[in-house]
């Protein structure tokens, strides 16, 4: 089969066959196969002085028309690509992506209008609008739509009780826990589909309401570049980061990004203008603070388990924390060389 078909030329062959002028032209218009835009019920229906459900009556009878045993036969060379293209993502895929890739164009065009009326005409296809859950879609199969589903679902239900993004391949072998065993391309297809789960820049899956997911604002696109890089970082660093992910359409400001990262909880710093994470183990406060957390929590320490401890959570120069251990007033070194907190 000629995967170069124009759909345009087979679907302009069938509508030769509609004798009413206008009825012809609202279908022209509704699936945009001379400029590529698809008109509304309502801009159709003021172009022409009738009403939006007189414009949809007729262009119900113009499918009824249009799907003739000799008319469909005319398409069937469409129809053969749209199954096989559907086959392989698991008798399921969203709709722009069906169109742009048989279409083999993302922009709006007429190949895409007569597409998506072959879809309309063809008797095996069925659309779903887009919904909270999924995007618009085109399936094959009722029986793949419900387990589509039904994945879905267990994969969401999942990610809640982990609550951190994850590669493809862990997404794809979840899918098997369930007892699934589809092609990698079917289950993409599947992830494709749906509304509450997405990709991140760095290739990680999670529910879209997720930071990590879905950064929104300076703060959030902060911490997935943290998230990331799994260290602290200066908020220049974290700024020209954001840029090189492509993180949004307009550039980040460092200055901007440092203001959020000193007002959201979720950051700590640890160092002159670096920031750290709180959940990875890091809290506010002075360098004093820190060596009084450490000798809180293990009781006394050596010079050098205390060094450890706070350079752990603090990036500081090692004199900067011995020079804060020598206050008397807060910390005490004992007869075994050991430091406390004063009493």
């Amino acid at each position: 089969m000629d995967k170069s078909l124009k759909y345009e030329k087979l679907i302009h062959q069938v509508l030769k066959n509609i004798s009413n002028q206008r009825t012809r032209d609202i279908i022209y218009l509704r699936f945009g196969l001379k400029d590529g835009e698809r008109k509304t019920l309502e801009a159709i229906g003021q172009k022409y002085g009738i009403t939006r459900e007189r414009v949809r009556q007729i262009e119900e009878a113009a499918f009824s028309d249009l799907r003739k045993p000799v008319l469909i036969n005319i398409l069937k060379p469409c129809f053969y690509l749209i199954d096989n293209f559907l086959n392989k993502e698991g008798r399921i895929a969203k709709e722009e992506r069906l169109l742009s890739s048989l279409a083999k164009t993302d922009s709006s065009s007429p190949a895409k209008g007569a597409l998506f009326l072959s879809l309309t005409l063809g008797e095996s296809y069925h659309r779903f609008v887009e919904s909270d859950k999924f995007h618009a879609l085109w399936t094959n199969s009722q029986e793949a739509l419900n387990q589509a589903d039904k994945l879905i679902d267990q994969l969401v239900n999942k990610m809640e009780k982990e609550r951190k993004p994850a590669s493809l391949n862990y997404v794809l072998s979840s899918f098997k826990e369930y007892g699934v065993d589809l092609p990698k391309k079917a289950l993409s297809s599947y992830l494709d589909v749906t509304k509450q789960i997405d990709q991140n820049s760095f290739g990680q899956f999670g529910l879209i309401k997720w930071p990590e997911i879905n950064p929104r604002g300076a703060k959030d696109k902060a911490y997935l570049i943290l998230k990331d890089q799994e260290q602290p970082l200066h908020f220049r660093k974290v700024a020209e980061l954001i840029n090189q992910a492509g993180l949004g359409s307009n550039l980040a400001q460092a200055q901007t990004v440092h203001n959020e990262l000193i007002k959201d909880d979720r950051f700590v710093l640890v160092g002159r203008g670096t920031y750290a994470l709180r959940e990875w183990g890091y809290q506010p406060g002075t360098v004093k603070d820190a060596i009084a957390q450490v000798l809180k929590e293990n009781g006394s320490l050596s010079k050098d388990d205390v060094l450890d401890e706070v350079l752990k959570t603090r990036l500081v120069k090692k004199n900067t924390v011995l020079i804060n251990l020598q206050n008397k007033k807060y910390f005490v070194k004992n007869i075994d060389g050991q430091y406390t907190l004063a009493r």
